[in-house]
């Protein structure tokens, strides 16, 4: 008897977790709508090359054409964008295919594929290029740009939740703008359809429409590469706080191989960086930490002469020394002849999801949702409804 109870127990857990990861993420599908998303890629001030194996169709109020392969578009001053160095038009150009658009730079022979819409939009001085795509689609561009997709797939369905919540979020936040995202690493990297590959788009198929939430609304999913042992309080980074990202300690992520680095600087280079600082006083001989935040992460850093001493916030250091010298801010220093040695942990501003500690909690068995749970405190996933 007690074992028929065990049995029932262990039967009902299994239901109960069946059942939760069902309403979860299955049955609520239908209300998604895959909202499209304006991706600036560059601005250009030349000229591009557009190429596409079934043709392409080019709409604007001044000219239109269908069936192309191939056309350039020039930037032809005063506001404007020539059409293969035939047609002058002042207002955006749309392009669209059946089947993705090649977009090749000045100088380059080949280019990035990319799907959805094109909008070549003129400013004064030259064009943007937009890229409108559903979000879905977009992400299959973003995610072998942040990590890799043949890690676990449960880390990697991980990504496609915060790349979608993050992509969504500067929807909701621009949703009246020329873009609400571009293409670099100030918000996501997206290369396009040339990275798109079988394990991206099922990580994206299996979490259609997942995002992380926090008291009904979406949740600003940072992330960042390795987060040295801790994470990062926003406010220590971007000046503001939110409840969910929490300084907390990450005992996963010492298998990423740049996870202990070091840097030398020379005196004339910290001269040079001090100056870039605003800092005028010849022959700074002399750095030290000043400040530390409650992760252990350098808060500011203190040049001196000798004679003056003057402070520089350690954000501004590590951007002007290098985001791949000064890797993150969780560092010693030792002063050597020659100048300083920077000794540290970690990848990135320490903020969010710690991509190479998510990797090795995947490796060891935890699922996508306990993932973002550890992360992004008190939060869950849903699906997203908002328009």
């Amino acid at each position: 008897m007690k074992i028929l109870t065990i049995n029932l127990y262990v039967i009902y857990i299994i239901y109960a977790f069946l059942i939760t990861t069902v309403l979860i993420i299955s049955t609520p599908v239908f209300a998604y709508e895959n909202p499209t998303l304006k991706v600036l890629l560059f601005k250009t001030s030349s000229y591009i090359n557009l190429k596409s194996y079934y043709g392409m169709t080019i709409k604007n109020p001044q000219h239109s054409s269908q069936g192309d392969f191939r056309a350039r578009f020039n930037y032809a001053g005063s506001g404007k964008i020539s059409i293969d160095n035939r047609w002058k038009v002042s207002n955006s150009i749309w392009i669209s295919g059946d089947d993705s658009i090649m977009v090749i730079r000045k100088g380059k022979q080949d280019g990035r594929r990319y799907r959805g819409r094109l909008e070549l939009k003129p400013y004064n001085g030259g064009f943007y290029v937009i890229n409108h795509i559903p979000i879905e689609k977009y992400l299959e561009g973003v995610l072998n740009a942040e990590i890799s997709t043949d890690w676990d797939l449960d880390v990697v369905q991980a990504q496609a939740i915060i790349s979608r919540t993050f992509a969504l979020f500067k929807r909701e936040q621009r949703l009246k703008k020329a873009w609400h995202v571009t293409a670099g690493q100030n918000d996501q990297v997206y290369l396009g359809e040339n990275i798109s590959d079988h394990r991206s788009r099922v990580a994206i198929d299996n979490t259609k429409g997942v995002v992380v939430n926090y008291r009904g609304k979406l949740a600003q999913t940072y992330y960042h590469s390795n987060c040295g042992g801790v994470t990062e309080d926003p406010a220590n980074v971007w000046q503001f706080s939110l409840p969910y990202l929490k300084v907390k300690s990450v005992p996963y992520g010492q298998k990423d191989p740049r996870y202990f680095w070091d840097h030398s600087l020379t005196y004339k280079e910290l001269r040079r960086i001090a100056s870039k600082a605003g800092i005028s006083a010849k022959k700074i001989n002399t750095l030290y930490i000043e400040k530390r935040t409650k992760s252990h992460r350098v808060a500011s850093i203190i040049f001196s002469n000798g004679k003056q001493s003057f402070r520089v916030e350690a954000n501004q250091f590590r951007k002007l020394a290098g985001y791949s010298n000064i890797q993150s801010l969780l560092f010693d220093t030792i002063q050597t002849p020659q100048g300083y040695s920077f000794q540290g942990t970690g990848n990135g501003h320490g903020v969010g999801l710690c991509q190479w500690a998510a990797k090795e909690m995947a490796d060891i068995g935890y699922r996508f949702d306990d993932i973002l749970k550890f992360f992004y405190t008190d939060t869950n996933i849903q699906i997203y409804n908002r328009l």
